[in-house]
């Protein structure tokens, strides 16, 4: 009974929605491949990439990525075909090309997700054996429209959400969020009903909290390609961090509603509590389903924005020119709802990046990019826009051997240019495997490259004995395409479950799909052999080029994105220091790139490195490693390390005169080196916890006409610190 309830669970977190599109893809581009006498292997192909790299989401994302995969890949195939003569040729080419996929994952997600499949494609085009113009031509035009074939059925009839389970938890505490500031109400001491009141709230507050940890571990858990460069992994570990903010402030409020007699300072409160209720109830139902709108109302204008402090801020000074005294409970409630503002305005913006699948701006990001765009455009080399933008960017960040990707990259070019000598050299028959192998299994750290090989290896081998015994059994190739749409099937079900299993399922569809005759059952030997001596090469050039130890990289990555911010605010406070005494327009464009450009950059390659790093471990989720981790935290501080970078950008745009936001943005400064300095020291021993957190003194509050956006933009800093060392405690208590 222990083991059926153990397949039995084992079964139902299989992937099979996705399983199935695979299966329905490869069976459909095979069929119609041998109605029409083509040959089936390169459309099959096309049809199970395009599957493997959908995960789901906004359509326009799906498609860039999977356009991405079968352009790449038609690239690759006449790239790898063409170039497969002489051997100097072919080394060169090969060192190259995979350099530059393996590099180009900094430039985007789309190739971040596509890089290793597509050196895939060119080592099948490299150990074909039509080497022919007309051959590569012909193979890229069936990979191509196999490919377009499942891209078809993934956007169009069978749509795919894998965080879908996890932007219902989210929803789920907004809603029981929602239910509980509804419920809050005043009870007068002597009432007899008090105490049941207390009951029933502090068992809503218990309700919330495990809605909260729910959340987090569904997040945690979604196993989908590159989950920390993922726009809709970030919005949901936002919206749930915010949702913990609002919660804690809903408490706050409870408490001053409790504490007060005044009678217009207890409606003042349930007032404001109708407004957040209304603005939490509405974020519940965006995340159930997608507004008919496209996400247009969840701008930071609209009912639960400005409005209600403009409305508030009006009744105060109503109340100030009467005779009565105004309570102060009332004035410090506007302070108070300041902040559930900003709380309510982030995650409006996370909401419309997780429909639109595009980073939503500010208003003040529209505004400070209008700026930024303003000195671009009188510098002497101006680039094309602000995507071609942000990837030369992304590049000059990362072109250093200080880079992880660079490091890999490098190993990529090495171990390529060898697989190439060995298949020429040894003559390994269908040696394409072997490359493809070393591809694959060779990752940015030690043990990763190793858990990846023994697993690849394994799965191998007991998928090769497999597809031995399939071949030798069919005897039709109606036969082989009805096997090959099962284990497609089962390959994709297992892809993020297990890699192990993945490895095992992989071997009998393409052992099959590329037999050179009925019942040749020895061809499953070619791919074992193959298969252990690319794992071998694997692991060799990890040990040997720039090894890397993956669970202390992701703590130094966190450790250095947190010091880049700091560096990076600092800069801005120069930057603002250099623009303030200068009077020359060229003068703010030499400090924008002397001053900022470094550290923005810098921010950049930190964090990137960090998200490439949590990307490798959330996709395993079978490893010593990921035992008794929730990686959540880790993806929640990544995500508020590269929004800190965002808002910097912004307010150093904006630009500040006044003395005491520069000293509220110096204390940010070095509220960060604090918690990097932490961080490190409890990495080295020296320390367990986050010392106590200083936070700065509360500043006046100002009528909302007076709030100037750079003040605006600074009070998002401040969060952002605030979320990150929460976030480093809790790093910090799993690393003990």
């Amino acid at each position: 009974m222990h083991w059926y309830l153990r397949w039995s669970s084992a079964l139902r977190r299989l992937h099979w929605e996705r399983g199935l599109r695979a299966g329905i893809a490869v069976m459909a581009a095979m069929v119609v491949c041998r109605a029409l006498g083509k040959p089936m292997g390169w459309a099959a192909l096309g049809g199970f990439e395009a599957i493997l790299v959908d995960n789901g989401g906004p359509y326009r994302s799906r498609l860039t990525t999977m356009l991405t995969v079968l352009v790449g890949g038609a690239i690759a195939c006449v790239v790898a075909t063409l170039s497969s003569t002489p051997l100097w040729l072919a080394v060169l080419v090969t060192a190259a090309f995979c350099f530059v996929a393996t590099f180009g994952r900094v430039l985007a997600n789309q190739i971040a997700s596509t890089s290793v499949i597509i050196l895939v494609l060119y080592f099948a085009g490299y150990g074909g054996e039509d080497h022919s113009l007309y051959g590569a031509l012909g193979n890229a035009l069936l990979y191509v429209l196999g490919g377009l074939w499942a891209a078809g059925l993934s956007l169009v009839l069978w749509p795919l959400d894998p965080f879908r389970p996890a932007r219902l938890g989210v929803s789920r505490c907004y809603n029981l969020l929602a239910e509980f500031t509804s419920q809050v109400r005043a009870t007068p001491p002597a009432s007899s009903d008090r105490q049941a009141e207390r009951d029933r709230m502090h068992e809503l507050q218990r309700h919330m909290r495990l809605s909260i940890e729910s959340a987090r571990a569904s997040i945690g858990s979604t196993r989908a390609r590159i989950t920390a460069r993922t726009l809709r992994a970030r919005s949901l570990a936002v919206l749930l961090e915010t949702a913990d903010l609002l919660f804690a402030g809903t408490i706050r409020w409870t408490e001053l509603l409790e504490s007060s007699s005044d009678a217009r300072a207890q409606a003042a409160i349930a007032e404001a509590l109708m407004w957040l209720e209304q603005a939490e109830a509405t974020i519940a139902t965006a995340l159930t389903q997608r507004p008919a709108d496209g996400a247009a109302s969840f701008a930071p204008e609209g009912s639960h924005s400005t409005q209600h402090l403009r409305k508030r801020e009006a009744a105060i000074q109503a109340l100030e020119s009467s005779s009565t005294p105004l309570d102060p409970l009332i004035r410090h409630l506007v302070q108070e709802e300041r902040d559930m503002l900003l709380n309510v305005e982030v995650a409006f913006e996370a909401i419309q990046t997780l429909w639109s699948g595009a980073e939503a701006p500010t208003t003040l990001e529209s505004s400070s990019q209008e700026i930024r765009r303003s000195l671009l455009a009188r510098q002497a080399q101006p680039a094309s826009g602000t995507g071609l933008q942000s990837m030369l960017e992304a590049a000059r960040a990362n072109w250093t051997t200080r880079s992880i990707m660079m490091r890999h990259a490098l190993r990529m070019l090495i171990v390529g240019a060898v697989d190439v000598l060995l298949m020429k050299m040894v003559h390994v028959s269908h040696g394409g495997w072997l490359a493809m192998t070393s591809i694959i299994v060779l990752q940015p750290t030690n043990s990763g490259t190793l858990r990846r090989g023994l697993q690849r290896v394994g799965g191998t081998i007991a998928g090769g004995v497999l597809a031995a015994i399939l071949a030798a059994a069919i005897h039709s190739q109606e036969g082989i395409i009805a096997v090959i749409t099962v284990t497609s099937i089962l390959t994709l079900a297992t892809y993020a479950i297990d890699y192990g299993w993945y490895a095992f399922f992989l071997t009998p569809t393409f052992v099959l799909l590329s037999l050179p005759h009925l019942r040749d059952w020895h061809f499953a030997g070619v791919r074992i052999g193959n298969t252990v001596l690319g794992a071998a090469v694997a692991v060799l050039a990890m040990r040997l080029l720039w090894p890397e130890r993956e669970q202390l990289e992701i703590n130094r990555l966190l450790v250095r994105g947190a010091h880049a911010d700091a560096e990076y605010v600092r800069a801005m406070l120069g930057f603002w220091s250099t623009v303030g005494n200068a009077s020359a327009e060229t003068a703010r464009i030499d400090a924008d790139r002397t001053l900022l450009a470094p550290a923005r950059r810098a921010c950049g390659l930190a964090i990137n490195d960090a998200e490439e790093a949590l990307d490798r471990i959330m996709l395993e989720p079978q490893v010593p490693l990921s035992k008794g981790r929730e990686w959540e935290p880790t993806l929640t501080f990544v995500t508020y390390l590269r929004r800190m970078t965002r808002a910097v950008t912004t307010l150093a745009s904006l630009g500040c005169d006044d003395d005491d936001l520069r000293s509220r943005a110096e204390r940010v400064a070095l509220r960060m080196e604090r918690l990097a300095s932490s961080m490190n020291a409890a990495l080295d021993q020296k320390a367990s916890s986050l010392p106590a957190e200083t936070e700065p003194a509360d500043s006046p509050v100002a009528p909302l006409g007076e709030d100037t956006p750079a003040e605006h933009q600074l009070r998002r800093l401040e969060r952002q610190a605030g979320v990150l060392e929460r976030t480093a405690k809790i790093l910090m208590e799993q690393n003990r």
